[in-house]
């Protein structure tokens, strides 16, 4: 690994670096500027099915699949210009099937500080990654009992509500009470198909059918859409649109979180206030952020881990209040963000109010974008 001994460690035998590069468990390769590859340990060949020699002055790139290649090779190029560490989440087809390593990267230099090469160690996950989606599935199951025990309960409310309207209608030989108890049982069935609907969002989206639009774009329409609304209920929209890479969203999609977060906000502002929507970079481009705060009561620190779980609500019917709300705006919200490779974070704002964090992946390569959709 053309390592060598520490000077200060004048005991250490010859060559002792060098047997400890080769017998070492975990794969090392070291690279040349150019990123081609000088040398490799064992661990290196058992884990790529190759031998030193067929890895030797072949590309570093080599060891990542093709369509990883150009992503690879930037953070390669990276690491090498700012002479920092850097890493890579991948899957590799290994001899005894595919692995989820972690490829870390160091730049090495000489005692002038100029780069002489990459050293790459490529760390097997596979079974950390495996016991993570177990995880995972457990949790979901443990959600999926949660959601069936809320879906349950709401439509047995509704079920009977409607049961009873109707007996009282077959009975009674008022026709206004009749009328009466029949738009209760119209208004039970609309609630009824309004959470079946948010309950569908949480089924598996047809991306055939997806209407791809720019974050940004999508942004500026929602807020026209709703300027007017909020203005006459004494709410401000604060917009703050920072230049960002295109981000291709599905349109109605995007506009469903952002009309549930809406709500959220306005049911926090009965007196108004005022929203703020931000987007702007991330840390790097692969990311852009959006933001969407408001003024109002906030959330209870104690609420803060329960928001985006399923019926989870403090206001509804079946908390006292005077409205009919299942606690799955927010879920949907989350869902939502999470089959777009995002995230969503939700947190209390310095001042006053609450502030969610919405993290969107940028893909340009994944669609056809018209020019006109640039973010300039």
């Amino acid at each position: 690994m053309n390592s060598q001994p520490n000077d200060t460690s004048p005991d250490v035998p010859e060559g002792f670096y060098r047997l400890l590069c080769q017998e070492a468990a975990v794969a090392m390769i070291a690279a040349d500027p150019d990123f081609n590859i000088k040398c490799c340990n064992q661990a290196a060949g058992r884990l790529l099915g190759l031998q030193d020699g067929e890895l030797q002055s072949k590309p570093l790139l080599l060891v990542v699949p093709e369509e990883r290649r150009p992503l690879f090779k930037k953070l390669l190029e990276s690491t090498a210009s700012s002479m920092a560490p850097s890493e890579f989440d991948v899957c590799i087809e290994a001899p005894d099937g595919p692995k989820d390593v972690t490829v870390f990267l160091s730049p090495l230099s000489n005692s002038d500080g100029r780069i002489q090469g990459i050293a790459a160690w490529i760390i097997d996950q596979t079974r950390h990654v495996q016991l993570v989606r177990k995880f995972d599935k457990a949790e979901k199951m443990a959600s999926l009992g949660t959601l069936a025990g809320g879906v349950a309960h709401h439509f047995s409310n509704i079920l009977g509500g409607i049961a009873t309207f109707v007996d009282f209608a077959l009975t009674s030989e008022d026709t206004a009470a009749m009328k009466r108890a029949l738009q209760m049982t119209a208004d039970a069935a609309a609630r009824a198909s309004k959470l079946t609907q948010s309950l569908l969002s949480f089924a598996k989206h047809d991306s055939d059918s997806t209407d791809l639009a720019d974050l940004t774009e999508v942004v500026l329409t929602f807020a026209h859409l709703v300027e007017k609304p909020l203005g006459e209920k004494n709410i401000k929209l604060d917009l703050d649109l920072h230049p960002v890479s295109v981000v291709a969203v599905d349109a109605n999609r995007m506009h469903q979180i952002l009309g549930n977060l809406l709500t959220n906000a306005e049911e926090a502002m009965p007196d108004g206030g005022t929203i703020f929507l931000t987007i702007g970079p991330g840390k790097d481009d692969s990311e852009a952020i959006l933001t969407f705060a408001d003024d109002g009561a906030g959330i209870d620190t104690g609420h803060l881990d329960l928001v985006f779980d399923p019926f989870f609500t403090t206001k509804g019917l079946h908390v006292g209040g005077e409205c009919m709300n299942p606690g799955l705006g927010l879920s949907v919200v989350q869902g939502i963000i999470l089959e777009m490779g995002g995230r969503i974070e939700v947190s209390p704002r310095d001042s006053e109010g609450t502030e969610f964090v919405i993290t969107l992946p940028v893909h340009l390569q994944d669609y056809e974008i018209d020019p006109w959709l640039q973010t300039p």
